[in-house]
């Protein structure tokens, strides 16, 4: 049981309204220090500790790189090529002077030659003051290197075959090894993910396996607790006790002999664990139980090595207040690969997802995503996550329940179609009413603070909290018939003073460019219809408009910003979209279609998150639905695959964050996980008597069938496990929004009530089941009811259960 007690009431913070970037407003303890009032006693050392020296101020007028030659254009016309470039220039200037100028720069603007890739001579100070300048946030960094994505230059043929891909990215990977550089592939996916010193950088872009170089796709985290009480947990751990149930195993279900994987960011960096066990708040491995707990780092470091991250440890919590009794395997993540071995490992698949036997993980939860890193329709095709959905759709095959956080994105989102027009270079309009034309996107803090963002942060922490990202993505993604080439820009705009002289305006105020993404888009293999920035505003890009609006303590002053879109490609016509993270929402902003990947996956089940006290459904929860097919814009719900599938409580108690601390679609979804184990353990204790036996001396066919057979069975349960909740949240006042599914809500809020053992038995005795039941007799006993009859009564039961 938690040691916390509360009054059930969430009062908003003062950012925290804004903020809906992660699953979990992780960055809450940020919000918490003063950003405006000027006795804030912020630690005058903080300005010593910031990375921001000189070497980050920017002129007033932004000029955007040139790529000088094909390795460069590989990096975009954005921050990577401007660090590489800005860092060439500054080695050239001094190499007459400096011993550790490189000896690879050349007229052409490179800074490392091929043959020179393993003996740079470029200081780590150099390259820091590099990415310092460019914006680029500590995220993405480790000293001198940048955390990348590499795809590979593949057709979606050559994509589409395992062992072409495999052969493409372990050599690559070899490739990087071999001039000492760190590379993880991305399994089933054409991209890698790497480490890079910006002094090397150019040198791997210029690699004809590789297509592009962007900045990683990080995973961004989407709490006895409240929110089981909120379900009335108590209502389905009765169940187990069911007098139809064999005597011998009737039990409260607490998810005995069952277990669940949880992927997401753990903390261990302050002892976290060993708290939490000594608690009751995590189980503990025993004599007797000597694998209660699995922990698996991530490929970034030892198990919990973020000295930030409560996330996962708050999702374990939640996990093991509902299923004590279950076994947690945990799986600390940092990108896409470890997603996908996380995955592959839990449900015991290969590398090339080939079952492998039974899942050693029931049931696997994610409160983790990625922002239009792939296409929305459901599917990796053509992105850097397919091999992520790959693995999941295997997972479901082998009978494992998969679960995902819809996003906390419904504030942070916007899409509509392409402006129309005839040029190269046209901007698009964001206002669509009739009041007229707008091509900026302006940023939002929020209403507190005039439209302006806090700039020039003097400490790590508060350049780390207050960057910068955002990512436009349109549906024009690789397949079979397409290729990818129509191009657009992303630029971050600021708005600019004016430049006066002896009194007269030189320059008027304005919005000026501050940073962009070009990435090429011209039909090569390997290409994506995606731009992103993720830039920390430094001294220079302050506005006299936002004088003596943020703590002087802590920042240089405040601008104001917006996004710009700009399409290249004459006469195309596509559907765009804006995701924009860390705690700013946009001016124009659209709730619905702001999934995050990979809940739009028909293999999982997406939650979306209520508050606790109320059930209100929370403003930054995700909607629907997933986006027809390559990402274009749907006409309604898909068909098999409407979203966000159900609903849970936010808002909630945890040791990790405190009372009413755990909020976001983060801590909705390891609550219906944890449910649905305990669902799976009751369909199991209801179907006991079907489970298929291996004969005694098996031979090897009849052991391939008995695997078969269970197989079969584990994806029957996982069906009749989904549509038992899916009746229960539909039913007994737990039908919010709209009357029936929407896009807001789904099937409905997972609540159990009193006809809940109708709903789960309306459920197995449903045809699509019946292979779980044992044969009836034909014609059956007298007084025994077929099943349809059952059914229909237990439907019956189910719908007209009275609110809770």
């Amino acid at each position: 049981m938690k040691k916390i007690h509360s009054n059930k009431t969430f009062a908003v913070l003062g950012l925290a309204a804004a903020c809906a970037t992660v699953l979990m407003w992780s960055r809450q303890d940020a919000q918490q220090r003063s950003l405006g009032a000027p006795g804030d006693a912020f630690a005058a050392s903080s300005r010593a500790a910031g990375s921001f020296t000189g070497a980050s101020m920017r002129n007033v007028a932004y000029l955007a790189p040139t790529p000088r030659n094909d390795a460069q254009a590989k990096l975009g016309s954005g921050q990577l090529l401007d660090a590489v470039q800005w860092l060439a220039q500054t080695q050239a200037a001094n190499a007459a002077s400096s011993t550790a100028a490189t000896t690879g720069a050349a007229a052409s603007g490179g800074l490392v030659s091929a043959q020179g890739a393993a003996k740079q001579t470029v200081s780590a100070a150099a390259q820091i003051a590099a990415l310092d300048r460019a914006g680029i946030p500590l995220r993405f960094r480790d000293g001198e290197k940048v955390k990348v994505n590499l795809g590979l230059a593949l057709s979606f043929e050559e994509v589409q075959n395992p062992s072409l891909l495999d052969r493409a990215t372990s050599t690559l990977r070899e490739t990087l090894q071999a001039a000492g550089l760190q590379a993880i592939q991305v399994k089933g996916s054409p991209t890698l993910e790497a480490e890079v010193p910006l002094a090397r950088l150019e040198w791997v872009a210029s690699l004809q396996s590789v297509a592009r170089v962007s900045l990683m796709n990080l995973s961004q985290a989407a709490a006895f607790t409240d929110g089981a009480a909120a379900s009335n947990l108590d209502h389905l751990r009765t169940l187990g006790n069911y007098q139809q149930i064999a005597e011998n195993l009737r039990r409260d279900l607490r998810g005995e002999g069952l277990n669940i994987a949880i992927v997401d960011h753990f903390g261990n960096a302050e002892g976290q664990i060993a708290a939490l066990q000594a608690e009751g708040e995590w189980p503990s491995n025993t004599v007797a139980e000597p694998d209660k707990i699995t922990m698996t780092p991530s490929s970034e470091g030892e198990f919990g090595y973020r000295v930030r991250a409560n996330h996962g440890n708050a999702v374990a919590e939640i996990v093991h207040d509902i299923a004590p009794a279950a076994k947690l395997r945990l799986y600390d993540n940092y990108g896409a690969a470890d997603w996908v071995s996380a995955i592959q490992d839990a449900a015991n698949l290969s590398d090339q997802n080939v079952i492998l036997g039974e899942p050693r993980s029931q049931v696997i939860t994610a409160s983790l995503g990625f922002n239009l890193y792939a296409p929305g329709d459901g599917t990796g095709t053509g992105s850097d996550l397919k091999g992520l959905y790959d693995a999941i759709e295997a997972a479901a095959r082998n009978g494992v329940l998969i679960l995902n956080a819809a996003g906390n994105e419904a504030q942070k989102h916007w899409d509509g179609n392409s402006t129309a027009g005839l040029g190269n270079a046209v901007q698009q309009d964001f206002d669509v009413s009739a009041a007229g034309i707008d091509t900026v996107n302006r940023l939002i803090l929020s209403a507190n603070f005039n439209g302006c963002i806090p700039v020039g942060a003097f400490s790590l922490a508060d350049q780390n909290d207050y960057d910068i990202s955002a990512t436009l993505g349109w549906n024009d993604w690789a397949n079979a018939n397409n290729t990818a080439d129509t191009d657009y820009r992303l630029e971050l705009v600021r708005w600019a003073d004016a430049v006066r002289r002896n009194g007269r305006i030189i320059t008027p105020a304005g919005w000026v460019v501050a940073t962009q993404s070009d990435e090429a888009q011209d039909g090569r293999a390997g290409q994506a219809p995606l731009e992103g920035v993720s830039f920390v505003p430094p001294a220079a890009t302050r506005t006299a408009e936002c004088n003596g609006v943020f703590n002087a303590n802590r920042f240089a002053g405040g601008g104001k910003f917006g996004l710009r879109v700009v399409r290249k490609t004459a006469g195309a016509n596509n559907f765009l979209r804006l995701m924009i993270g860390g705690y700013y929402t946009p001016q124009y902003a659209q709730a619905e279609r702001s999934l995050i990947h990979p809940a739009d996956s028909a293999s999982v089940i997406t939650v979306a998150a209520l508050d606790a006290a109320t059930s209100n459904l929370e403003g930054y929860s995700s909607r629907g639905p997933v986006l027809a097919a390559g990402g274009a814009r749907p006409n309604g719900q898909a068909a098999g695959n409407a979203k966000p599938d159900m609903a849970n409580f936010a808002n909630v108690d945890t040791m990790s964050y405190g009372a009413n601390g755990f909020n976001g679609t983060s801590s909705a979804t390891p609550h219906v996980a944890a449910l649905a184990l305990l669902g799976l353990q009751h369909q199991r204790q209801l179907t006991n008597a079907t489970v298929p036996v291996l004969p005694a001396n098996p031979t090897a066919q009849q052991r391939a069938d008995h695997a078969v057979a269970l197989r079969q069975r584990n994806v029957t349960l996982t069906g009749s496990v989904y549509d038992s909740l899916a009746y229960v949240a539909g039913t007994g006042g737990n039908d919010l929004g709209v009357a029936g599914f929407d896009s807001s809500y789904g099937t409905g809020r997972v609540k159990f009530h009193a006809q809940s053992q109708a709903c789960f038995l309306s459920a197995l005795y449903d045809p699509a089941y019946r292979s779980l039941l044992p044969a009836q007799a034909n014609p059956l006993p007298a007084g025994q009811k077929s099943y349809d009859v059952l059914h229909g009564e237990n439907d019956t039961a189910c719908s007209n259960a009275v609110a809770q």
